[in-house]
């Protein structure tokens, strides 16, 4: 499933829960969202909150800069 540039997907190891890539080749998961998830709304609710963030960290460089 693809959410906000990112791949939720059932781990290869334990199906039953779910881990999150991104979406094309190379890209690096922040360590926040390098976990597993047993539900696919728990791992969406995270993106959100990484993303969330990471637009207010980028605001208050923007603003300090």
């Amino acid at each position: 499933m693809k959410y906000k540039g990112y791949l939720i997907m059932p781990s290869k190891e334990a199906p039953q829960v779910y881990s999150i890539a991104t979406e094309g080749r190379g890209g690096k998961i922040p360590n926040s969202l390098g976990g597993m998830y047993t539900t696919r709304t728990i791992a969406m609710s995270d993106i959100d909150r990484y993303l969330e963030t990471k637009e207010k960290g980028n605001a208050k460089e923007s603003v300090e800069g």
